[in-house]
């Protein structure tokens, strides 16, 4: 029976082998740690620009990411150059960044849809500002325009409560601003990992599936089986042998000693 590749759970993230023990995994920790205590001070910064009592940010995740994302609506990101190297994304919903821009100005009619203005703009702006001192000091940054070279990134997305309403702000660090914070933290990778997580693979169990057997019989004679029935079969003369849905090679089946063994063919060496 082959093995089914069952779903898996939104938390879980697919491994990209390249990345591991890289200074990558250090930065995005750290990024973590960072931003778990500085999300209380958003929420004063936000507080005191919006004139509220009730404006709460809490951090939801920061995950790998490959750039450039999809769906991103380039009119509601702000964009930092570190002076070194690297970019810094800032990005909102613009229906939410517009109501929190409505509150800012102190506007009497909150707008639902529309461009965003550049009243909208310079507020996501200095929500930048503020989210990029906590990488690196002010002096470091400098306005872009958007561009995004591919790459991995690591984007953190925290949600914004105010007035009854929820927003999610994403910020992204790009390769080359992930590079420039790995050379100014001096990390080197981990020298030992591949080694380890080879002698890790080498031991990890896997299950070899052979199929013996199979047949073909008509819709209308499967729909007519019932228990106790009886059905030939014949056995492979090459018995294909798989990992899953991959197919490693074949063998002969054979009987030794009162047991029923498989004798590899030589596509077994063919194939390794």
């Amino acid at each position: 029976m082959d093995m089914q590749k069952s779903a898996m759970p939104d938390q879980v993230q697919t491994l990209n082998v390249e990345l591991l023990g890289k200074p990558i995994h250090i930065i995005r920790t750290k990024l973590e740690e960072l931003l778990v205590n500085s999300c209380q001070q958003l929420s004063l910064e936000l507080q005191a620009w919006l004139k509220a009592q009730h404006v709460l940010v809490e951090l939801d995740q920061v995950v790998l990411t490959e750039l450039p994302q999809a769906n991103v609506d380039a009119t509601s990101v702000a964009v930092l150059k570190h002076n070194e190297d690297g970019v810094l994304y800032v990005a909102m919903d613009p229906a939410m960044l517009m109501r929190l821009s409505d509150q800012f100005y102190g506007t009497t009619v909150e707008r639902s849809v529309g461009d965003l203005t550049n009243s909208d703009l310079r507020l996501l702006q200095r929500i930048a500002k503020c989210a990029s001192q906590w990488i690196a000091p002010d002096h470091a940054w400098s306005h872009n325009e958007f561009e995004v070279i591919p790459g991995t990134g690591i984007c953190a997305t925290l949600s914004i409560q105010a007035r009854h309403q929820q927003a999610l702000l994403t910020i992204t660090l790009d390769s080359a601003l992930i590079q420039t914070l790995i050379d100014e933290l001096e990390l080197t990778p981990n020298p030992h990992m591949a080694s380890d997580f080879n002698h890790a693979l080498h031991k990890t169990p896997v299950r070899l599936n052979v199929q013996l057997s199979k047949t073909v019989l008509p819709l209308t004679q499967v729909l007519k089986l019932k228990a106790n029935d009886i059905l030939p079969i014949v056995l492979l003369n090459n018995a294909p042998v798989t990992i899953g849905k991959q197919t490693l090679f074949t063998g002969r089946v054979a009987e030794q000693e009162g047991q029923l063994v498989l004798i590899l063919n030589d596509d077994k060496e063919n194939n390794r």
